[in-house]
């Protein structure tokens, strides 16, 4: 009898053992991913900004996307068939990226660039991009549209999140979520400057051309621009938050030009943007906005758990407030997790996702490591 007590303890104190080596190591594990990927960056081999997927071949993105058949629909999933790419565009530089150090101000490679902020122009993508580790600037990829091929780095002069941008077609500017002495800000680039810029020849990052305090929210998270107005929001983890509409008054006049060719890093203010609207109330975790035609696009996001996209109904004449909770859109979809900023352009939707980044692809589940675009009028199609 004693000696069966005996084994008994013993094969308790094994089992007890073992668990203890599985609780360390899973917390081991989650340490890595959710702590030490977060301060710290791999060592690059590159001297250049990557244009190679930083995870996924495309046949592997093909089966995340179509895991989620509500959206992907036989009819999207055709069309994006068509495409040797399946409509998707390589984010550059997850892996190594072409900046600047900020304490040094020399050029340095960044292994933990976030991808944030997305828009479209007529032959462009522009991706905004921070460091995670909060060791070098800010950047903007710029893609070419039609062939995805990566076209150049943009380095900006400080370390902006730059949550969101947009692209403002009435007055050639791309607009930069930023702060000024801590409130929420929007900094612009004209096109022509954005063209022009070479790091190679100047050594030096792109200074803003203005900055402009946005009154009347916490945080400029993210950014839409639609018919001469800009709509900026901030995230919120867990209460509801806002997005309003400003007002562009905007001139590149002769001394804006003068100006801006003898900029360094300072930040002048020539134009004016003004708070027209307290535009929408809307829920917690709202990544990007997008206004299009009759209806309003939210992207909603946070860790690993599913994206959601969610559609609704926009007014021919906006005299109210909108209320864009869940209880008022017309559908909302389930897409792989981390969705960033949403657009459309040329009767398409582009998506963005953040799961390529260094800090994020520890768990490669789920993980896109691309923009994804897919045709405006299928997505519409399943509304019904």
């Amino acid at each position: 009898m004693k000696a069966w007590k005996k084994k008994k303890r013993k094969k308790v104190r094994i089992w007890v053992n073992l668990l203890v080596v599985w609780i360390l190591l899973a917390g081991c594990f989650l340490f890595y991913i959710g702590v030490y990927r977060g301060v710290n960056e791999p060592v690059s081999m590159l001297n250049r900004t990557n244009v190679s997927p930083a995870v996924h071949t495309v046949a592997e993105i093909r089966r995340i996307l179509t895991g989620y058949d509500e959206f992907f629909t036989e009819e999207i999933v055709a069309h994006l068939s068509e495409d040797r790419n399946f409509g998707t565009y390589v984010i550059p530089g997850l892996k190594s990226t072409r900046t600047v150090n900020t304490r040094t101000g020399q050029p340095d490679i960044c292994t933990s660039m976030t991808p944030q902020g997305m828009d479209v122009t007529e032959d462009s993508i522009f991706v905004s991009a921070y460091c995670h580790t909060k060791r070098h600037n800010s950047v903007l990829y710029q893609i070419d549209k039609e062939t995805g091929r990566f076209v150049k780095e943009i380095i900006m002069p400080n370390q902006s999140h730059a949550g969101g941008i947009a692209y403002d077609n009435r007055n050639q500017v791309l607009w930069v979520s930023d702060t000024l002495e801590g409130k929420a800000a929007v900094s612009l680039y004209t096109m022509e400057a954005l063209e022009n810029y070479q790091y190679q020849k100047t050594k030096k990052p792109l200074p803003f051309l203005e900055t402009h305090v946005l009154e009347g929210i916490t945080r400029n998270s993210f950014m839409a621009f639609r018919g001469g107005s800009l709509y900026a929001g901030y995230f919120s983890l867990s209460g509801d938050s806002i997005i309003n509409r400003y007002s562009v008054n905007f001139e590149l006049n002769e001394r804006n030009k003068e100006e801006y060719e003898e900029m360094d890093s300072e930040r002048e203010l020539f134009g004016k943007v003004a708070i027209d609207q307290e535009w929408a109330d809307i829920l917690s975790q709202v990544q990007g906005l997008e206004v299009f035609g009759n209806y309003l696009f939210l992207s909603q996001s946070y860790g690993y758990a599913d994206s959601k996209l969610r559609i609704y109904e926009r007014a021919v004449v906006e005299t109210e407030k909108y209320s864009l909770k869940k209880k008022e859109e017309i559908k909302s979809f389930s897409l792989p997790n981390r969705m960033e900023q949403i657009c459309i352009q040329g009767g398409k939707l582009y998506m963005l996702f953040e799961s390529g980044a260094y800090a994020y692809r520890g768990i490669p589940v789920n993980c896109v490591d691309r923009i994804v675009s897919v045709d405006l009028t299928d997505v519409l199609k399943n509304l019904d």
